[in-house]
């Protein structure tokens, strides 16, 4: 299995990260990574470099490109996962992972594989913490964002009509409207499961760990090592800017380890991941609508202990 990536050239150095992660994890997996501001990729070091011009005969990247190029960068670059996805089946690969370039391997990712000897795709779902008594507000974030995230999704030869309907969906509309049910690329994911034969949920708890399943994807220390609700060995992280400030506001302190690694072999490509988040996690922290989300998260923790006591009663 290959892995791939888009991103925009200054994020060069997540995307090599991203690699160095897979290959010490697996030796000698390949990840492509596609640039999505440049036409003609300009080669840096080893990395596996595509531009624009490499996916001109993949579906609906003309579409997409006349769309959202010249609009939004972001749009763009999320919009062209299914289609990189498509191109790299088509060009003769049996099996590939889209992994958002924040992401960061932990443990073995063979099994993926294996289950695309079956699957025809695989998705991750955000695995939020869907217990009302002891969180009301994360139904409403999943109704919001989706089921699945797709900062991950994996397939095979099969899977290339999903895929094709997933970069139609994407060139048909890629806005966050929550009273029209869109979230990006996203929201489309869910309905990948009803469109198509053979969808994988990937069950295991260990992937794709983050801010949004803190709750519902406990991390525990059991002899020495770091356990997922008590049973699944972390295989990756998301690490995006909800889920380092958690770290670093000591709410997911299990994960500090995995992101000092992550902060130090960024250090070395001259990347600071810090130089922005510490300082927009400082204004927010002084700012007012921190104050009501501290006080918000306080009664609600009030309120899931007076439902745990009234259990008892």
């Amino acid at each position: 299995m290959i892995f791939c990536t888009v991103i925009t050239e200054n994020y060069l150095p997540l995307a090599q990260v991203l690699h160095q992660s897979l290959v010490q994890q697996q030796p000698g997996t390949r990840l492509i990574i596609l640039v999505a501001d440049r036409q003609e990729a300009t080669q840096k070091g080893n990395a596996d470099l595509l531009g624009l011009n490499d996916l001109v005969n993949a579906p609906f990247f003309r579409e997409i490109e006349n769309k959202y190029a010249h609009s939004n960068k972001d749009v763009l670059r999320w919009a062209l996962k299914p289609v990189l996805l498509g191109h790299l089946l088509q060009s003769g690969h049996e099996k590939v992972a889209y992994a958002d370039p924040d992401l960061f391997f932990t443990g073995d990712f063979n099994f993926i594989a294996d289950l695309l000897n079956e699957a025809a795709v695989v998705l991750t779902p955000h695995w939020a913490d869907l217990d009302l008594r002891r969180n009301d507000d994360s139904i409403f974030s999943i109704l919001r964002n989706g089921i699945f995230n797709a900062g991950f999704v994996a397939a095979g030869r099969k899977g290339l009509p999903a895929i094709h309907w997933w970069a139609g969906m994407c060139h048909f509309k890629m806005e966050k409207k929550q009273e029209l049910g869109l979230y990006d690329d996203q929201r489309y994911l869910d309905l990948m499961q009803v469109q198509f034969k053979e969808i994988h949920v990937l069950r295991h708890q260990g992937c794709n760990l983050a801010a949004w399943n803190i709750h519902s994807c406990k991390r525990e220390m059991k002899d020495g090592r770091l356990l997922i609700n008590g049973q699944y060995n972390p295989v990756f992280i998301h690490f995006t800017h909800d889920t380092i400030n958690n770290i670093l506001e000591k709410n997911d302190e299990p994960l500090r380890p995995y992101l000092d690694e992550y902060m130090k072999l960024l250090t070395a490509k001259g990347f600071n991941l810090l130089g922005s988040t510490e300082s927009d996690a400082t204004a927010f922290h002084n700012s007012w609508l921190y104050r009501i989300k501290h006080q918000l998260r306080l009664r609600t923790r009030i309120k899931n202990l007076l439902f745990r006591l009234a259990e008892k009663l």
